[in-house]
């Protein structure tokens, strides 16, 4: 290829077909170089253009590719093009301009991509201009448009989660895992919220263990499935411990970075009056995620009355340092939770 490309420098399609395989290797500079040459000789061809335009933003050139994109949408515009448009204005930092051609993407092409694209957008930056209440639009238009879309359902259930309508949110991401049981996914955003519903806490309970049996081996079903059982409403008898430990140990040899069942295994064993197993899973869960404030404060009570003074105090610094962080955070304008919740939606669809 690399030969053909060498002995035809004026040959559209071979210039094109190196490029395109540098940029599958991952071979920005080379791959940027080579299109460029494709384009001068073809500057009307399209591929070309968005290839070329998704390759300066991979490499960080934001400016030549918003450039390019824009050249190309005035020639002829497209959603795909529009999208590309709004992932540059967003590494960029203009979110308005992003928000702009996330709608604008939406308009020309109105498909569930496209619409949870724009959710989602608007979601992970939602203090921004208002942003929530337009996700929460959104998301409602798009499951009417789209009733079958568990990705579009999950993300209406997050965003009533993020507004702070919990019940509603538990009641659609009911809906969402109702939508395909065989899907874990939006199983998995249900056991986050599993106990900010307490009356939809048994709907919630089957429908976990229905996501336990179906996965036997995976690590957040055990987990979540485990923390619903532990979770139990007013006049329930108390759940069997035995039962929790055994799932977030399953949990735990399924994924042995599951950060969240090291510390719950740790908080059942402090509930035990366990304190060396529990303080050997509060280490085991910073040592997977320094920054959790919940683990150094359990850290912070357990060798305060282990009269381990010392590494008392080292975990109260830390809690006061993680609190400033957080503050400072905070001023700044950054939502660490929805930015993974984000991320996570991403990922899973």
């Amino acid at each position: 290829m690399v030969e053909a490309a060498l002995r035809s420098p004026n040959d559209f399609a071979a210039q094109k077909q190196l490029g395109e395989f540098y940029l599958q290797q991952n071979r920005l500079p080379e791959g940027i170089r080579t299109l460029e040459k494709a384009q001068q000789l073809n500057p009307q061809d399209y591929d070309t253009g968005y290839d070329l335009s998704l390759a300066y933003l991979n490499s960080g050139e934001s400016a030549k590719a918003a450039a390019e994109l824009h050249q190309m949408v005035a020639r002829h515009e497209t959603a795909e093009l529009d999208s590309l448009l709004a992932e540059v204005s967003e590494k960029s930092g203009d979110y308005r301009e992003a928000a702009s051609e996330y709608y604008r993407a939406a308009q020309l092409d109105p498909s569930e991509g496209n619409i949870f694209n724009l959710g989602s957008f608007l979601l992970q930056h939602k203090n921004y201009e208002g942003f929530l209440d337009k996700a929460l639009t959104l998301f409602r238009y798009g499951v009417q448009k789209y009733p079958q879309s568990a990705k579009l359902m999950v993300g209406l259930g997050v965003t009533l989660y993020a507004e702070g309508t919990y019940d509603d949110a538990v009641e659609t991401l009911c809906k969402a895992v109702d939508l395909d049981p065989a899907d874990p996914r939006p199983f998995q955003f249900l056991g986050k919220v599993s106990t900010i519903s307490p009356a939809h806490l048994p709907e919630i309970r089957r429908r976990l263990e229905a996501f336990v049996q179906l996965y036997p081996d995976n690590g957040p079903a055990n987990y979540y499935y485990a923390m619903s059982l532990w979770e139990r409403p007013e006049g329930e008898p108390a759940a069997d411990k035995a039962v929790i430990e055994g799932m977030l140990r399953k949990a735990i040899t399924a994924d042995p970075k599951f950060y969240e069942a090291h510390f719950q295994l740790g908080v059942l064993y402090q509930d035990e009056g366990k304190y060396v197993d529990a303080i050997r899973e509060f280490n085991q869960t910073l040592a997977l995620r320094p920054d959790y404030g919940r683990a150094h404060y359990r850290l912070f009570l357990l060798y305060s009355r282990t009269h381990q003074k010392q590494l008392a105090g080292q975990h109260l610094a830390m809690l006061k340092q993680i609190k400033q962080e957080d503050a400072e955070a905070e001023d700044a304008g950054e939502t660490p939770g929805i930015t993974q919740a984000q991320q996570t939606m991403e990922t899973a669809h």
